[in-house]
């Protein structure tokens, strides 16, 4: 069964056009689809903290083929979509060589 595209955002068909819509909406690997981001609807009463360590409300959902992989704010989303971590990567001490 095809995925009606015709509902996509522009985000979702960026990553229909990179990885196929074979299994959209079934599965989803953040390794193996194309990753993208999109904004959570808007909804009265408080919502989740992130868990990026901003101290802010989640405000994006982490997509890949179509299914949601986690909830960040919108900076942890950007960095989840780049990198596939939504934490920022930190360099460990020892690990930079002055040579």
């Amino acid at each position: 069964m095809m995925a009606d595209l015709s509902h996509l955002s522009k985000r979702a068909l960026g990553a229909v056009a990179k990885t196929g819509a074979a299994a959209w909406g079934r599965m989803g690997s953040s390794t193996q689809h194309a990753r993208y981001s999109e904004p959570l609807p808007k909804r009265r009463g408080r919502r989740k903290n992130c868990h990026c360590g901003c101290a802010q409300r989640v405000t994006h959902a982490c997509m890949a083929n179509g299914v949601c992989l986690g909830q960040s704010c919108e900076l942890g989303a950007a960095r989840w979509v780049r990198t596939g971590y939504s934490k920022p990567i930190t360099r460990q001490e020892g690990s930079e060589s002055n040579g």
